[in-house]
Formats: structure tokens, sequence, C-alpha cells
């Protein structure tokens, strides 16, 4: 009887963080209430930080939310920051929509895309101007953000044109 008490024991021991473990819905809503210790708890005890609720990872949703210090231990945890959900958006482009500097500085230090764009091809920089945040612009295009990439096109010079189409005629 007492083996039997004693393993029944160690399997709850051995299984307890199984039994109790968080889930990814449990950090997402962590993230959006803005409760940085309640995150760090979850992530401490095995959570996992880039885990997905309907697409949208714990880190989207502070972003989106504002919520500063969420970020911060999301990020302090290897949240991977260009993450994007089902229509491209990253949490770099959340935090555009929310307008905070300090959350757009933060997510840049981590490595953030800021020339990403959406599954419509919208770049962040775009967002930027839209949401009509100036200071944001300034922060983005400091850190080498772009609307389009600049492809450089190299004229033909207008002789070489002319003597080309004088061979074709030749030809012809």
């Amino acid at each position: 009887m007492r083996n039997g008490i004693l393993g029944l024991i160690l399997n709850l021991v051995m299984y307890s963080g199984a039994l109790f473990a968080e889930t990814g819905q449990d950090l997402f809503r962590a993230a959006i209430q803005g409760q940085p210790q309640r995150v760090h708890t979850i992530l401490s005890s095995g959570g996992d930080v880039n885990s997905r609720v309907r697409g949208r990872t714990a880190l989207m949703v502070a972003a989106y939310s504002g919520n500063y210090r969420v970020m911060q231990v999301l990020i302090a945890y290897g949240a991977n920051v260009n993450l994007a959900d089902s229509q491209g958006s990253t949490a770099l482009m959340d935090a555009i929509i929310f307008g905070d500097p300090r959350l757009v500085h933060l997510l840049i230090s981590a490595g953030a895309d800021v020339n990403a764009e959406d599954k419509l091809g919208v770049r962040v920089l775009v967002k930027a101007k839209k949401s009509g945040h100036t200071q944001l612009l300034k922060i983005l295009e400091e850190a080498g953000a772009k609307e389009r990439e600049e492809v450089k096109i190299e004229a033909e010079p207008a002789e070489k044109k002319e003597g080309e189409s004088t061979e074709k005629k030749k030809a012809e």
C-alpha cells in the first residue's frame, strides 16, 4: 500500500508540469491584458513564446494593444519579431497602428524587418503614413524603411537604339 501511495505521489510530481501547463491561449490572454508577470510565469514553465491563436502571436497582440512591458518579456524569451499572420501583418505593423514610438523602437532593436509587407503588398512605411503618426515615419526612415525597392534601370544611348533599328531593317 505504501509503495502505491508513494508511486502515485511520484507520478503527480513528475507530471504536474503537464497537468498545469499553460496553453497558447493563456499566453495570448495575458499578453492582450497587459500582464507581464503572468507572461513570464507561462514562458518560464515551458510555454511556446511563438504559439498562435487564430494565426496571431502574443507579441502581435501585445503590440496592437500597446503593452510595452509584455513585449519586453516576450522578446527576452525569444519571440520572433518577424512572424506574420494570415494577412501578412507583423508585430511592427500592429505597433504602428497603436502609434507608440517606444513599441516601434523596441521591435526595430529586436530585429524587426522595417521593409516587411503584408499580403496586399503594403509595406510598413506606407502603413505608418496612412496612420498619420509622423514621429513613427521618422523612426522607420532612420531604420532604413522604404516604400518600395528602388530599381535602377540604365537607359541605352539613343544612338545605339537608332543603329539597332537600321540594322534590323537591313536584315529584313
